[in-house]
């Protein structure tokens, strides 16, 4: 009798609180790192094409997912593959961006207002990030 009154008090007690847990650690391929700038070395204009580059393959993924989004069940392996893809490139340009926000790293003015314009693109509005919002409605 004494084990199930315990029992029962246990079950009108507040639960403790635990310790909040670290967000997991994010591990990132080392060929999605941007480079680092040691003094003297500056982005090149391909490197700039190749941002573009980067921004254009998300524009293709996510078009591609949105097109596919009334795809039945079966087929949205196909379609996560395509949203890993894309929130990775979106990933990628993010960190390219903060890296190269720095004046003193760019050749020219005009270099400079490219990545400006590209930054500013980048940044407005939301990007939606397919792995928090799939784009079908279960």
């Amino acid at each position: 009798m004494a084990i199930y009154l315990m029992k029962m008090r246990n079950l009108f007690k507040k639960p403790r609180e635990q310790d909040p847990q670290p967000p997991p650690v994010e591990r990132v391929p080392p060929g999605d790192l941007p480079e680092q700038f040691e003094p003297g070395r500056k982005v090149k204009p391909v490197e700039i094409q190749q941002l573009a580059e980067l921004i254009r393959k998300r524009y293709e993924l996510d078009l591609g997912i949105w097109g596919l989004r009334d795809s039945p069940v079966r087929d949205r392996s196909k379609i996560m593959e395509k949203m890993r893809r894309s929130d990775a490139t979106l990933l990628k340009i993010n960190r390219t961006i903060q890296s190269w926000n720095r004046r003193d790293i760019f050749d020219s003015e005009s270099d400079w207002e490219k990545f400006k314009e590209i930054q500013w693109r980048m940044m407005e509005g939301d990007k939606r990030v397919w792995a928090q919002d799939p784009p079908w409605n279960d």
